[in-house]
């Protein structure tokens, strides 16, 4: 069953609209609304509308032209009868500014409710980069007296599609994570809380910190790969100077190394193993186990196997 004109679907009346409906999580959670009976207007950037077509009303705008189709009278007319916003934006050295772009014009245009997506131990007056944006991006929430409901997830699962070259070229994960425990979570459990939340009351500042139902040193990560793949894929710890070295020869550039480099510090001093209850709380079902996505990658790691043994020969 698909949502009425203008993006309302079932529920109420209003729209529920997305930002970040590109991305990894917004397209889960586009099939997260779908399987529940609604089709919510998706802002996109310009020329990204075919993208989300099937499963949203695109909307283009531009939030980095502050006087132009995404400036605040564009956004405003965007997101004007919404009941429940999806506030994500993409990794940007001032996210925390185009956040709060969204929530001036999600208070001007009257949103019952914003669903914000955040990130667990975010701070706005953190040293760490993408705590304290989205940590800003929470209080202009609060500062604007929005009904808002905080979803703050630790470091997705998915993630691991992103080791397929090194572990075709090395048999290897290498991350400068040291002995750091991670409980990481499925996107599509944040997808599925982010869900249940947008089609529920207006929210009253509750802040869930959504993971995974375990913490997981890289070793087992490793183990778990090697188990799918049907060979030894091992963990290799390096340091910040040699990740950072990949890193910019990749052509990452510099402000988003040094992010990246920070949030695994905040790995290794254990800031992210806590295991939450909360995406059963909000879904009613339990979180879903790494175990379960290594099996889904199973044809790509034995494939990378195969092209890694192939180039060797």
């Amino acid at each position: 069953m698909t949502g009425g004109e203008g993006g309302e679907g079932v529920g109420g009346a209003g729209r529920i609209v997305l930002t970040g409906a590109t991305g990894t999580v917004g397209s889960a959670l586009l099939h997260a609304l779908a399987a529940l009976g609604h089709r919510p207007t998706a802002l996109v950037r310009p020329g990204r509308a075919a993208a989300v077509a099937d499963l949203a009303d695109p909307v283009e705008v531009d939030l980095e032209e502050e006087g132009g189709s995404g400036g605040t009278g564009a956004l405003v007319g965007a997101l004007a009868r919404t009941r429940g916003l999806f506030l994500l934006s993409p990794f940007h050295p001032r996210q925390d500014l185009w956040q709060r772009r969204l929530v001036d014009a999600a208070a001007d245009a009257g949103v019952e409710h914003v669903v914000r997506l955040s990130a667990l131990g975010a701070d706005p007056e953190s040293p760490v980069l993408i705590h304290r944006q989205h940590g800003l991006a929470e209080r202009a929430l609060a500062e604007r007296g929005l009904p808002y409901t905080v979803l703050r997830p630790n470091a997705f699962m998915q993630n691991a599609t992103q080791w397929l070259a090194t572990i075709a070229a090395r048999d290897a994960v290498v991350l400068p994570a040291g002995q750091a425990r991670v409980s990481m979570i499925d996107v599509r459990d944040i997808a599925s809380a982010a869900a249940a939340v947008l089609t529920g009351p207006p929210g009253t500042g509750a802040m869930y910190d959504l993971t995974g139902p375990r913490a997981l040193g890289y070793a087992t990560v490793a183990a778990e790969l090697s188990a799918a793949a049907g060979r030894e894929i091992r963990y290799q710890a390096v340091s910040p100077a040699e990740a950072a070295e990949v890193m910019l020869g990749a052509g990452v550039p510099e402000w988003a190394v040094r992010a990246r480099l920070q949030l695994y510090e905040t790995y290794v001093a254990g800031e992210a193993e806590d295991v939450t209850a909360s995406v059963a709380l909000l879904t009613g079902q339990a979180p879903r186990d790494f175990a379960a996505l290594a099996a889904e990658l199973s044809d790509r790691l034995r494939g990378t196997g195969l092209s890694a043994t192939r180039g060797e020969r």
